[in-house]
């Protein structure tokens, strides 16, 4: 390598203007080096000149350090003394429990469940009767509307208009005689509460729609739903919710609703022996009284018959033919 002379000498005087005010070096400071050439705490010889701002924000710093650090300790005791209170709740609590498990235990006040035959019938509400619609599909007929028009004939007359809906080509066989059944004009007396009902030939599926208000277009799905609804607001004896067996008549009705929309074989037939065993040996599910749950269980079977007819024991059948003598199926 060649060396190189240097580009700019170090001895050369530059001459300052004296028409500007001159300023001391940044660099340049003055402090007393007693007080700095030592540190406090180690007692060791500083390296160089300690610059008093920096000792300043060394002490602004530790500062807002103890404060937050004192801030944080007063929050951590608020929340210990906190949970020894909660604690002390907590405890007392646990004792009133522990003495109250030996009292005898109160006496709710209940509405008495009847059975059916100590049901009376009572006027019917006419607030609660309101016209609504029916969308059902001719492949699954609603045949619980003609029973309940049959069995409320003498206490509420329920009027049936049919229409069909243009996603329906041609009714079936079946949807018509059930048409001419539940559209005949019955020998209810004119003096009786009326509710109309217009049913659409629709296709829905098995999901047959009930809707009570039109405007707002809020379905009630399933048939034996649209049977609750019905006896809430029909002839107070076949209201089943007064009876002293309400939750088994639900869990029955329930099993109706999946026999219906359960669309796999097997489990049709699973269903389908779930009620028989309920059923057992008796006439009906309401024993000698016809009940809404044969209306339903009737109505469903009859449905889907063409794929449980094998599963359908005898007195099932016996059951079912109970039903359509007495609701004229």
């Amino acid at each position: 390598m060649y060396r190189l002379k240097p580009v700019m000498n170090q001895d050369v005087v530059c001459e300052l203007p004296t028409c500007m005010y001159t300023l001391k070096p940044v660099c340049a400071y003055s402090h007393d080096p007693k007080a700095f050439s030592a540190d406090s705490a180690t007692g060791l010889a500083a390296a160089g000149p300690v610059d008093p701002m920096s000792i300043e924000i060394d002490n602004l710093l530790q500062k807002a350090e103890n404060d937050e650090l004192r801030m944080l300790a007063e929050r951590q005791q608020r929340v210990l003394q906190q949970l020894a209170e909660l604690k002390k709740e907590i405890m007392s609590m646990r004792t009133e429990l522990k003495l109250n498990a030996n009292a005898p235990p109160a006496v709710q006040p209940t509405t008495p469940l009847k059975s059916k035959a100590q049901l009376k019938a009572e006027p019917i509400n006419l607030t609660c009767l309101q016209d609504f619609v029916v969308n059902a599909s001719p492949e699954y007929v609603p045949y619980s509307l003609l029973a309940l028009k049959n069995l409320w004939k003498d206490r509420l007359n329920l009027q049936v208009e049919c229409f069909t809906h243009s996603t329906v080509p041609k009714l079936s066989e079946e949807a018509l005689a059930f048409q001419n059944a539940v559209t005949a004009s019955g020998t209810a007396a004119a003096n009786l509460p009326r509710i109309k009902v217009t049913l659409i030939w629709k296709n829905v599926g098995a999901y047959t729609e009930m809707i009570t208000s039109p405007t707002s277009y809020v379905p009630i799905c399933g048939e034996v739903n649209i049977l609750r609804y019905l006896s809430r607001c029909g002839p107070s004896e076949f209201n089943y919710e007064q009876q002293d067996n309400v939750d088994e008549v639900d869990s029955i009705l329930d099993a109706c609703y999946l026999l219906l929309n359960k669309q796999n074989v097997k489990q049709r037939q699973q269903i389908l022996r779930t009620l028989g065993a309920k059923l057992g040996k008796a006439a009906g599910f309401g024993g000698a009284d016809l009940s809404l749950c044969d209306i339903a269980f009737t109505s469903a079977v009859k449905q889907v018959q063409r794929t449980v007819a094998k599963d359908v024991n005898p007195n099932m059948h016996k059951c079912m033919g109970r039903v359509a003598a007495l609701a004229g199926l």
